[in-house]
């Protein structure tokens, strides 16, 4: 038997697991209740990412486990760098299994995470606190309300949004799927992080490491998250051992990194730093950022002052210096406008988790103390709150997830025509049709990725320029030096959901329209040729990187010679995700320009000669070929050395958790041999 902390009452632990095990179906029962319609079809809402999502699982293939290079968006970029792989890979797999839909699969998906998130939640409470009780409050508070509404409202202060079902809204509606998922996996990767620290295992080693790649592996958000609750577990149990507790943090870290190596490549890890930099204000790290991590850090030292006198519990000093970190960010973006992460008002989800277990453990500090009655009424009210909150979320959920008719859409008719009509040709899709675009079709487009994800600055500032641009001419010019063949322009009154063209009535009426539907055109873009390869003179090759509209002419020069009757034409093809063949004449001077992001995994051939590949000023693909006359290229993307290090290094990483499983269980058998 054990003898609770609080309480002093005596429980078996065959009790305490029937316990256990009654709560996790009643916080299974009441979220799966809530979002139940996530698992029976999708329910789509085109102003979101998760066509971005859905196209990844569809076309991923298998990119999970070898280098593929992605032709789908953003002239064209390494699978790894599309976006965060858990969620789509997970859909994928569902998808093969259940023989569903990816969009289908996706939705389930999320409804998965969305259980599982509370569910892990307790888990880690009690197999920490062993407190079956005040976990299970920990996980229904954290289920049934939005306690972020009290200090970070989403707009003015209202007691009553705090009843809002605002983590299914942005998990099933919204943008935030990936990074709830990553969420929903801390409780795990706090569990065996604080496992590891106290008994030094093998095996706990290898629990925190996979937990802790998995929630790198949802979201970008995982890593950041993951270090906060390091810092609070290491502070909290310290008592003088706190150097091999950080120890112990870095080695789980170095090994969760070595599994997830292949999709957080150093290369890939630099490239979202740039397109962060690059980005609004709210991402870039700036002076006022040490301010903030200085308010940060004094609050955070004050508490863990205070909060360090307690004695009786051993968990409580954690709980509450995570939460307080998790709700410093956003609170500190929202009043002071300063942050020292990027996107703090989006640490929302963390916050409401950790304060969530927090509250419950504080409440127990007072509930032993008042008699058994009190606790019995408020246990009362709290059931029967709980009862009237779930219906609540119930309702919400069918407002939220409204099925609709996808071929209805414009998203879905303008990328079946795009495809049907315009095969094999690179084509700019203006916003909500770009993000879903991919997800019916194959569809190759200038735009369709994330701008977190952008490893093509050039192509990134194109699209906002082509968007924005009122003149015509600089629009067709960065459309030509990205081989567009044809562009979708959604006028202001348009199904497209984003409208993202500034004049869009000033640029539809300079090019041949090909079709139009619910206020978007598709029109054609006067090129010479449609192929993504072209022989241009060498001094006709784009120097500079662009900043701006006003660098516009900058690409004039290079685009004339696109135009130029005089150069022979070129046939491109693309054999396979990984090979492209190009059959041109060339002559001397003259050199290869070819409208592909540029990537070290890229080797060129002609005749067995290797040829050097080279980055332009757009980020694009040129060589020298050495031909005089008929001239055939092969061009092949294997990843690099990088990628090809990392996926041997995921390998390893992975046969030593196995490796470390068998230890960790054999240990526990010889153990348990009698002397």
């Amino acid at each position: 038997m054990i003898r609770t902390a609080k309480s002093g009452d005596l429980v078996t632990p065959r009790n305490e697991w029937a316990g256990a095990c009654v709560c996790a179906a009643i916080l299974l029962w009441i979220n799966l209740y809530i979002c139940r319609d996530l698992f029976f079809g999708p329910k789509l809402r085109m102003n979101s990412m998760q066509g971005s999502w859905t196209a990844l699982a569809k076309w991923g293939g298998s990119s999970w486990f070898r280098a593929n290079w992605w032709p789908f968006w953003d002239v064209g970029t390494p699978f790894e760098y599309t976006y965060a792989p858990l969620l789509p890979c997970l859909a994928a797999l569902w998808s093969a299994i259940a023989r569903v839909p990816h969009i289908f699969a996706f939705s389930s998906v999320l409804g998965m995470f969305y259980c599982l998130a509370p569910l892990n939640l307790f888990f880690m409470a009690w197999r920490l606190t062993r407190s079956v009780a005040y976990s299970f409050l920990g996980a229904l508070i954290y289920s049934l309300t939005a306690i972020t509404q009290i200090l970070v409202p989403d707009q003015e202060f209202g007691l009553t949004k705090i009843a809002d079902a605002r983590r299914l809204f942005l998990v099933a509606a919204w943008d935030e799927g990936p990074h709830f998922a990553a969420v929903a996996l801390l409780p795990l990767v706090i569990f065996s992080l604080a496992r590891a620290m106290e008994t030094r295992r093998m095996g706990w080693y290898a629990a925190a490491a996979v937990s802790m790649a998995g929630a790198a592996l949802a979201s970008a958000f995982g890593p950041v998250m993951i270090l906060l609750a390091a810092v609070c577990l290491v502070a909290a149990l310290g008592h003088g051992d706190w150097r091999r507790n950080a120890g112990a943090v870095a080695v789980c870290g170095a090994w969760a990194w070595a599994i997830a190596a292949p999709f957080l490549t150093p290369s890939l890890i630099h490239a979202i730093r740039d397109a962060a930099a690059a980005s609004s204000e709210d991402e870039r790290w700036s002076v006022g950022s040490i301010t903030a991590l200085a308010i940060a850090a004094f609050g955070w030292t004050l508490l863990w002052g205070f909060i360090r006198r307690i004695q009786d519990d051993r968990w409580l000093p954690f709980f509450t210096l995570f939460a307080y970190l998790c709700w410093v960010i956003p609170f500190l973006g929202a009043v002071i406008h300063r942050h020292f992460v990027p996107m703090p008002s989006r640490y929302w989800m963390e916050a409401e988790m950790s304060a969530s277990v927090a509250l419950a453990f504080l409440a127990r500090r007072w509930l032993v103390r008042v008699p058994a009655r009190v606790r019995y009424g408020l246990l009362g009210v709290v059931l029967a709150l709980a009862v009237e909150q779930t219906l609540h979320y119930r309702r919400d959920e069918k407002l939220m997830t409204k099925p609709i008719d996808v071929v209805d859409t414009i998203e879905y008719k303008a990328s079946v025509w795009t495809e049907k009509n315009l095969p094999r040709v690179r084509v700019f899709l203006p916003g909500s049709v770009a993000q879903w675009a991919n997800s019916f079709t194959g569809v190759q487009q200038y735009s369709g990725g994330s701008f977190t994800m952008a490893t093509n600055l050039e192509q990134r500032l194109g699209r906002e320029l082509i968007t924005w641009s009122g003149n015509p001419a600089h629009v067709l010019t960065w459309l030509k030096a990205f081989g567009v063949a044809a562009i979708g322009i959604s006028r202001n009154d348009s199904k497209e959901f984003w409208h993202p063209f500034n004049e869009p009535e000033k640029l539809e009426a300079t090019l041949q329209k090909l079709w139009s539907d619910d206020g978007v055109s598709i029109c054609r873009v006067p090129l010479r040729e449609t192929g993504l390869a072209h022989v241009i003179p060498h001094a006709a090759i784009v120097g500079g990187h662009p900043q701006s509209e006003d660098d516009s002419p900058m690409l004039e020069k290079y685009v004339a010679a696109l135009d130029d009757p005089a150069i022979p034409l070129t046939q491109f093809a693309w054999e396979g995700p990984n090979r492209i063949r190009i059959r041109t004449s060339m002559q001397s001077g003259q050199i290869l320009s070819v409208q592909v992001t540029e990537h070290p995994g890229w080797h060129a051939t002609t005749g067995g000669r290797k040829l050097r590949i080279q980055k332009d000023g757009l980020g694009l693909i040129w060589m020298e070929t050495g031909c005089s006359g008929p001239c055939e290229v092969q061009m092949d993307y294997d990843g690099g050395w990088e990628l090809r290090i990392c996926r041997w290094i995921s390998w390893l990483a992975l046969a030593c958790v196995v490796f470390a499983a068998r230890f960790h269980r054999g240990g526990a058998e010889t153990r348990r041999k009698p002397i």
